[in-house]
Order: structure tokens, then sequence, then C-alpha cells
């Protein structure tokens, strides 16, 4: 044994040598590196969506609160006048927006009319739950409940005329509430919203976590009408872990191959850093997305004459994302053109393996940029060139957002488009701001009656007043009616009787994708109620 030796369980080890000291710090230092960039990274992921989703909330409370403004002018118009002379509009204006738990009107400290209770004699002042502060100028807040609905939140605007008189919209806070609940599912977010100096409405995810919260954004705008809209999101603290451990897992290996391995994981690093506009991108390029197809019912020949596109989009690891989420998220972040052409993509792929018969209609949902844009028409004139072999019938289904919003491109795109055969409908019909002078102006074919028309139908057979006055205007424009959402035999029985053309809905078949739908219509359609 020679000196300076150890012996160790019968072997020798020699000592030390500075020799391995490089080897020790190329081992060390990529592994340091890469501990505190994978922590920044985590949080700053986590911020990004975070800023993302609390962008879609503002831009969804927007739209609430310019509607219920606009309804909140109408409303206090018609204070001072009585409630059995006003009840009746104030009833047809609740039951046609989704968002309205009850108009009110109120005169010098007193509710007299609502539009949920009728005629009442109430002091405002007895609402005890509501910081109501009944001045001239408008008020919107939310508040923690209402009369009618104590332990249910809502979004309250109130304005007061100079006479004493004045109006109360109520806005039901299960719709924003419903939102934060979808958008928190984008990622183990906690959300809540405020306006005006109101109660927060918050996420159900809100304060379930027992442990410390993470504030990762924070967002206080000047909304419609002049109303603070605040946002606030934040995760729990062992999520911000759980992604730093993800991150580190990922990355980890990459970082003990010094030179090459580094280049690799800097690069992957890089690529996981993306804004939402980059995860739909990477979303399409991975093929997440798929097109499920709604069949639509002809009365005429009494089978499916068509279908209409819906996207949908399943996220491995995290699940289906709803609609109405990514593609408002699309929609702010100047995406839905680019994803609209990867859904006419996507539908040409499915169209030519169907065995269809020509003029079957193939409906393809427009946004209100993309019809006002210039790239519209080629895109669409590709698309159906693409599926000739079939011979289909394409109908752009728009919505009445798209017609107010036309700045003369969106007309000249439907007259080229419908001068080489295609269609035009109006989705869910009866659910905008549309005025009635714009169907005149506006070349269109369909309209597509909304599905809370159509619930409106009573088992019954009582008469669904507002459904029946849409399909005469329709017929007075000569417009085919398409009614969305029909569930049952006494519904589709009422539409048959007023000369509806085509109906959607479970009645005769769910949504399904392209190689079910193929075998469905190929095994001769038959209703899901047969």
């Amino acid at each position: 044994m020679r000196q300076g030796d150890l012996p160790i369980s019968g072997m020798t080890v020699g000592a030390p040598s500075w020799r391995y000291l490089p080897v020790a710090l190329a081992l060390m230092l990529p592994i340091l590196v890469c501990v505190g960039w994978t922590w920044l990274h985590a949080n700053n992921a986590q911020r990004q969506e975070a800023g993302v989703a609390a962008r879609i909330v503002r831009v969804q409370a927007e739209r609430i609160l310019v509607q219920s403004g606009d309804m909140l002018e109408r409303v206090a118009a018609l204070a001072s006048r009585p409630c059995a002379e006003l009840l009746p509009d104030l009833q047809r204006w609740g039951a046609l927006n989704p968002y309205f738990r009850s108009l009110v009107l109120a005169g010098h400290g007193r509710v007299y009319c609502s539009s949920a209770l009728g005629g009442v004699d109430a002091s405002i002042d007895d609402f005890s739950r509501w910081p109501v502060r009944f001045a001239p100028d408008s008020w919107p807040l939310t508040v923690a409940g209402t009369p009618l609905a104590p332990d249910r939140p809502a979004i309250l605007l109130g304005k007061s005329r100079r006479d004493g008189y004045g109006g109360i919209v109520e806005v039901d806070g299960r719709y924003v509430q419903d939102l934060l609940n979808a958008v928190a599912t984008m990622g183990d977010l906690q959300l809540e919203l405020i306006v005006g100096k109101g109660v927060p409405i918050r996420s159900d995810s809100w304060g379930r976590s027992a442990a410390h919260t993470v504030p990762l954004f924070h967002e206080t705008v000047r909304g419609p009408g002049g109303a603070a809209l605040t946002v606030n999101v934040m995760a729990p603290a062992e999520a911000l872990v759980h992604a730093w451990s993800q991150s580190m897992l990922t990355y980890l290996p990459v970082a003990l191959l010094i030179g090459a391995g580094l280049a690799l994981g800097a690069y992957r690093l890089q690529a996981n850093r993306q804004s939402f506009k980059e995860q739909l991108r990477r979303a399409m390029r991975a093929n997440e997305f798929q097109v499920h197809y709604q069949p639509v019912y002809g009365r005429a020949t009494g089978r499916c004459e068509g279908v209409e596109a819906l996207m949908r989009w399943e996220r491995p690891g995290v699940g289906p994302v709803r609609p109405d989420v990514f593609i408002a998220a699309a929609e702010a972040d100047g995406m839905i053109i680019e994803l609209t052409r990867h859904l006419l993509t996507l539908i040409e792929r499915d169209v030519l393996t169907w065995a269809t018969p020509p003029d079957f209609h193939v409906g393809v949902n427009i946004a209100a940029e993309h019809l006002s844009s210039p790239g519209l028409v080629p895109d669409i004139q590709a698309f159906a060139a693409a599926i000739v072999a079939r011979r289909p019938l394409v109908v752009l289904e728009i919505t009445e957002r798209s017609l107010i919003s036309d700045n003369g491109q969106a007309r000249r795109n439907i007259d080229t488009l419908r001068a080489e055969g295609l269609r035009v409908a109006i989705d869910d019909f009866g659910t905008g701001h549309c005025s009635l002078s714009y169907l005149q102006k506006f070349p269109v074919d369909y309209l597509k009656v909304d599905k809370g028309f159509v619930q409106a139908i009573g088992p019954a057979g009582e008469e669904a007043p507002v459904l029946d006055a849409i399909i005469t205007l329709a017929s007075r424009l000569g417009l085919a009616v398409v009614a969305e959402g029909v569930e049952a035999r006494y519904q589709f029985d009422y539409l048959e009787a007023r000369g509806v053309a085509f109906f959607q809905g479970y009645f005769f078949a769910r949504p399904m994708p392209s190689a079910e739908f193929a075998r469905w219509h190929a095994a001769g359609a038959k209703p899901a109620t047969a």
C-alpha cells in the first residue's frame, strides 16, 4: 500500500486530483443554470397564461356591459309610466336576452315594477344587500345577491333621471361565473371580476386550495359607460412549483449534455415560451383540432340535407377546450382568420371522404374580421375548388355583428361569392343588435333562429309569439329559416306547421366526427329519436 492511499473495503482510492475539477464544474454549471432558468420560465409562463385568461374575461365582460347599457337606456326612458302598461315590454326584453335576471323601474326612492315580479311596492333602501347609490348617472357594479336571488351574484346597472324616476338592469352573475370557470380550466387558475366598487364575482376554483396562493395578474381598466373593470388572476403556490418541477424534468437531462445538449435545451426552452397565439399555432401544427358535424334536416325532402362544421380542440394532458373560450381568444389575439383557414383545410379533408349527393349543404362559420377581409374571397374560392368533386353547396354562416360592423368590404365579398353559387346564413338570429333594415340591404339566404327561441315552445302547444314573428319576417323577406336546438317532437311539429325549412338539434343527431358522420349518413341518416 502506497503512502497517501486509504483502504476502503479492500480497495484503494487515490487522493482527489485537480484534473477532475473542470469535469465537475462542467457537470454542475449547466445544472445550476437550468435550475435558475426553469424557475424564471415557470413564473413567466404562468403569468403569460394568466394575462391571456384575464383578457378573455375582460373582453366578454365588456360585451355584456355594452348590451346591458343599451337596455338600461331603454328601461330608464320608460320610468314614470304605469307598470301595467310597461310590464309586457319589460318581460319581452328580459325573455329575449339570456343575460338579464330582471328589469326594474323605480321612482322617488321606491321600486314599482319588475319584469320578474310584475307590480311591486318596495323602498330601494330595503335592498340592504345592494350598495345602491341612486344618482342621475349610471352606476354599474357587482353585487353578492339580489332580492330575487340573494345567494347568487349579479352585475347591477342603474340610472336615475332628474325627475326622480329611473331604471335598474340586473345581469345574472351565473354567466360571468361560467365564463370564469371555463377560462380557469386553461390552467390551474383562480379568477375574479369586479365591476365598479362592487364585490368580486369569482370562479369556483377561488380559495379551493388551502395552500398559499400567488398573484399572477391584476388589471383595472375603464369599461363601457365609464365603469371600472378589475380582473385578478391567482394560482396556488403548488401549481407554480409543479410547473417548475415539470420544466426541470424536461430540461435537466438536456442540461447534462454539454455543448449540443445545451443548444438543444435552449431551443426547447425558448420554444416553450408561448403566448396563447403561439399555442394555437402549435395546436394547428400538431393536428389537435378536429371538426364535428351537426346534421341539418330538410323538411321538403325528409332527410339530412347538410351539416354545420363545428371546430373542436382537444389539448393533450388538458382535455377539451370550450369553443367559445378559444374562439374568443383567437379573436382577441388576431388569430381568428388563421384559425378559420385551418378549419377550411380540415373540412376539405373530411368532405372528400363522404358519399354525399350534389348540393349537400356545408355550413362554415365566418368571423366578422374575416368577412370584412380582402382575403375572404380567395380563401373561400380555394376551399370550394378543392371540394368541387363532391359538388356541395357552401353556406357561409355569419353573425348579426358582421352586418353592423361592415365597412363595405363584407358586402363586396358576399356579392362576389354569392354570384359564384355560395349562400349566406345569419347565425343565432335574434341574439345580437342587428337592425331589421340590415336584412333588407344585406344579401342573405337563411335565418338561423337561436335555440333560445325554440326552447320557448311549450310542450302543450303554447304559442311562442317572438319565434312566430321571426318566421313571418323571414317569409316576407324570402329567406329560408333554420331552427337550431330542436330537441323534442313537439318543437319539431310546431316549427314544421309554420313552414320552417331546415332543422338542427339533438332530436335528429348530435354533432359527430367526420368518420362517424360518414357511417351515419351512409346508413340512412336515421334521427336519434327514431
